[in-house]
């Protein structure tokens, strides 16, 4: 079921959403777009655009089209696995001790995710989920309850590397609806029935065959544009044979071991539990924190830290990426969005040292 709509539409089905949910969108604020929640349709960054290098971003106009920019700077798991997130509580009352656990079920709907997060999001949802002995009842609280407007690219950023990741330009993931700018208006795909409820009450154009070729067309220039890929085809088994080569030090000497990247990843999930106590004992909260394994104590263990230089952080964190999360989920674990490229403040390209350490040593 397709459509062929306008900006006025569009802000219609906007409302719609507001109407079930609190919605995420990307906002510009302080010279960078990032999702926010945006009661605001206005707030949408519509005609800016992003230039990204290594170590380096910034935002500017642009008459291109409506959506222009690439993606947000910030991942949908700053939402479904917040930096900081209450497990459950404890606190005394009549001298008694109440044990109160906090799922939170937050109906929210993301506006504009790009394929590079729906694949980072089938990635979360494998770890949590599907292919966890253990479901993390947190995560899927909030996971059941979202609805997805998914968006395909017409830009990409010199950072982006997602179509040699396993990021499929013609699978739209778990979206609900999906929209493709055209020449002229908005090709809207409507995929589940949460969508096709969505829609309901709205006077709606059909879309014709040419709409869906222009759309086709899209994904085709777009594929096109991306310039920097890695070469998965024994990849884990090449990465393997060189975990104990000097060159990982050179990257060590360059890396500050800030866990910037890991911070924009959208699929890095190491978090950290601390215990916050009131100092006269009757409270008493236990919450999950992001951790991060460039942090010098993450491997940690009774003193000992097994990775005591840099440069075994960067490795372990590249290998699990690349390899191991090969290993676990039978996917890599990265999806190409560039994100820890942009936002590396000593300017390493994952993308570079992948191929460095398997094609040129």
């Amino acid at each position: 079921m397709a459509f062929k709509i306008d900006i006025t539409t569009l802000r219609q089905i906007y409302e719609k959403l507001k109407e079930c949910y609190e919605v995420i969108s990307p906002v510009y604020d302080n010279g960078v777009i990032q999702y926010r929640e945006n009661p605001s349709f206005d707030a949408i960054p519509f005609g800016k655009t992003q230039i990204e290098y290594a170590g380096t971003y910034f935002v500017s106009d642009t008459e291109k089209n409506y959506i222009s920019y690439v993606r947000p700077s910030n991942t949908l798991k700053n939402f479904l696995r917040p930096p900081q997130e209450v497990l459950y509580k404890v606190y005394k009352k009549d001298e008694k001790i109440y044990f109160e656990s906090t799922h939170v079920k937050r109906p929210m709907a993301f506006f504009d995710v790009r394929k590079c997060d729906l694949k980072a999001l089938s990635i979360l949802d494998d770890v949590f989920i599907n292919k966890n002995n253990y479901p993390d009842d947190y995560y899927k609280a909030l996971r059941e309850n979202i609805f997805i407007v998914a968006v395909n690219c017409s830009e990409v950023s010199n950072v982006c590397f997602c179509s040699s990741m396993n990021v499929d330009f013609n699978n739209d993931y778990m979206a609900d609806i999906v929209l493709t700018e055209l020449k002229d208006g908005f090709l809207l795909e409507v995929k589940t029935e949460k969508g096709k409820r969505l829609l309901e009450g709205l006077v709606l154009q059909e879309a014709k065959e040419d709409d869906i070729k222009e759309k086709n067309q899209v994904l085709t220039q777009t594929y096109t544009k991306i310039k920097k890929s890695i070469n998965k085809e024994n990849l884990k088994e090449d990465l393997y044979k060189k975990i104990d080569h000097p060159y990982w030090e050179n990257i060590g000497i360059r890396c500050f071991g800030c866990s910037s990247c890991t911070q924009v990843c959208p699929t890095c999930f190491c978090f950290d539990i601390v215990e916050r106590n009131s100092l006269d004992g009757s409270y008493s909260e236990r919450v999950r924190v992001y951790d991060s394994c460039f942090n010098p104590t993450f491997a940690t263990v009774h003193k000992f830290n097994l990775r005591d230089k840099i440069s075994f952080r960067y490795r372990h964190w590249l290998l699990h990426k690349m390899a191991y999360w090969q290993d676990q989920f039978g996917d890599v674990g990265c999806v190409g969005c560039g994100r820890c490229i942009t936002w590396c403040p000593a300017k390493i390209d994952i993308e570079v040292e992948t191929n460095n350490v398997r094609d040129i040593l």
